[in-house]
């Protein structure tokens, strides 16, 4: 009973030093993998349980502000296109090349698991050796 109690109330500690918050990220979709190619800033949200959907919108509200509804062709203050930061950050990270994938929005409670916020380029990401370019269908 005593062991009980002690687990009940180191959870209890645990959770009350626990701040509320919500990551946004971007991510590019493999057929058994995700990779983030873009990370917001940390969202404040009033509660890690009560609050998903105030994350999900604060999160699709950021990134599409960022990347003006998801256009990877849209020109930053930086004088970078969307794209060319995820071009880059990908070179960064030594993937130098990426063809016909979709970015999607995705946002974590408190260090959940990651979801989808409704958000999606509206072009395909291609980067050639770090540079960010048109994507050309492959014929078939």
């Amino acid at each position: 009973m005593k062991v009980l109690l002690l687990v009940f109330a180191l959870v209890a500690a645990v959770s009350a030093q626990t701040e509320p918050w919500c990551r946004c990220a971007a991510f590019v979709t493999y057929e058994h993998s995700e990779i983030m190619v873009f990370e917001a800033p940390e969202v404040t949200i009033d509660s890690c349980v009560d609050d998903a959907k105030q994350c999900k919108r604060a999160c699709a509200t950021e990134l599409n502000t960022l990347s003006n509804n998801g256009d990877l062709w849209f020109m930053q203050e930086n004088g970078l296109t969307v794209g060319q930061d995820i071009c880059s950050y990908l070179a960064g990270h030594f993937f130098f090349w990426m063809r016909n994938h979709r970015v999607y929005g995705y946002y974590e409670v408190c260090g959940g698991a990651w979801e989808y916020a409704g958000v999606e380029s509206q072009q395909m990401l291609c980067c050639d050796g770090g540079k960010h370019e048109h994507c050309i269908a492959k014929e078939e």
